[in-house]
């Protein structure tokens, strides 16, 4: 995958996240029953999405990482 596909991919996310966890994108989903691992429906839709972008961000840096440790050699080390 590309660096600008892994970014764009990234800012994809984050916004849809953004949207699904506010009003107005959580209202379909602001429901107390059923219970998700012992957690009101709203609450376990919310840590779903946060506990995806733990995913997603952790991805992108993987890909960076790869990008900077092909690009130049003194950069791909720590600084």
């Amino acid at each position: 995958m590309s660096l600008k596909t892994a970014r764009t991919l990234t800012v994809v996310y984050l916004a849809l996240m953004t949207f699904f966890v506010t009003w107005p994108g959580l209202l379909p989903f602001a429901h107390v029953e059923p219970f998700v691992l012992g957690l009101p429906f709203s609450m376990a839709w919310i840590a779903g999405w946060v506990s995806g972008s733990v995913l997603v961000l952790y991805l992108l840096d993987r890909v960076e990482r790869r990008y900077r440790s092909e690009g130049d050699p003194a950069r791909g080390r720590d600084r």
